[in-house]
């Protein structure tokens, strides 16, 4: 933010003074001769997490999904149930590591940490995660770790592992089944670098991944977008700006007003 001196703010008063001359010079300018004025003279607040509005002031409310709008393609007549309901593609992503040398020994006895940023920009990070040659234990740690993240951030997830001589690299599926976690989710972060003495989550990391290469690159990509919507409190319902709870209209319920009470 920059002081604003004499003689810049547009339609100013001219006298003719020095002073004068040293601003925008003789008379004022207009928006339409130079509009970028103002551009680096300006501020906006940058909330924290589950903060939003102006001045930062109103509670952000969760998002979920409209258990009553009917998905592309939804057959009335089959058996599938309620428009819109049962009827949804969880979000999958795909995280690939690549071993420095392609053998995945570099990995073995390693600890890393993931990191999950929610819907009301709040980032979590999970305690630290033991790696396993077996691809079905690290799976079981990886899935608990996010499960266990605090306010039930991932309600549940289903998580699998790929690591054969088939497999490029190490492959691990993260499917987002719960319902606080429907529709498009931020990427997962793999927090990879050494974290000792004095820091949190203390993992000693992936020694030897390869996070730059022209063809095996370790990633995190969206596989499979999410088809479910994600509205604030579900669009079933009101936010209360001052607690950051929903306030459900009749028939629904739940902290997204996501669950079906009753259809009238």
């Amino acid at each position: 933010m920059k002081d604003l001196a004499f003689g810049i703010v547009f339609n100013e008063y001219y006298d003719g003074s020095d002073n004068a001359l040293s601003g925008l010079g003789a008379g004022g300018k207009t928006f339409e001769q130079e509009y970028f004025w103002d551009r680096d003279r300006a501020r906006a607040c940058v909330c924290d997490a589950g903060w939003s509005g102006l001045s930062c002031s109103k509670r952000m409310c969760p998002y979920g999904n409209d258990v009553m709008d009917v998905i592309p393609g939804f057959d009335e007549n089959s058996l599938l149930g309620m428009p819109g309901y049962g009827n949804e593609v969880a979000q999958v992503q795909t995280i690939t590591l690549y071993d420095a040398d392609l053998s995945n020994l570099n990995f073995d006895s390693k600890t890393f940490a993931i990191r999950f940023t929610s819907k009301l920009n709040e980032t979590y990070v999970t305690q630290p995660i033991a790696w396993d040659t077996d691809d079905s234990i690290l799976a079981g740690y990886i899935e608990t770790s996010l499960k266990k993240l605090p306010n039930r951030v991932i309600d549940d997830v289903d998580v699998s592992v790929d690591s054969s001589t088939d497999a490029a690299g190490v492959i691990i599926e993260v499917t987002f089944t719960g319902a606080s976690v429907q529709g498009k989710q931020h990427k997962l972060e793999i927090l990879q670098d050494t974290c000792e003495d004095g820091c949190t989550p203390r993992i000693t990391g992936l020694t030897n991944i390869r996070t730059f290469s022209d063809t095996t690159l370790s990633t995190v990509e969206i596989t499979t977008p999410g088809s479910h919507n994600s509205f604030e409190c579900g669009r079933r319902g009101k936010c209360d700006q001052t607690s950051g709870l929903c306030k459900c209209f009749s028939g629904f319920t739940g902290d997204t007003c996501s669950v079906l009470t009753a259809l009238v």
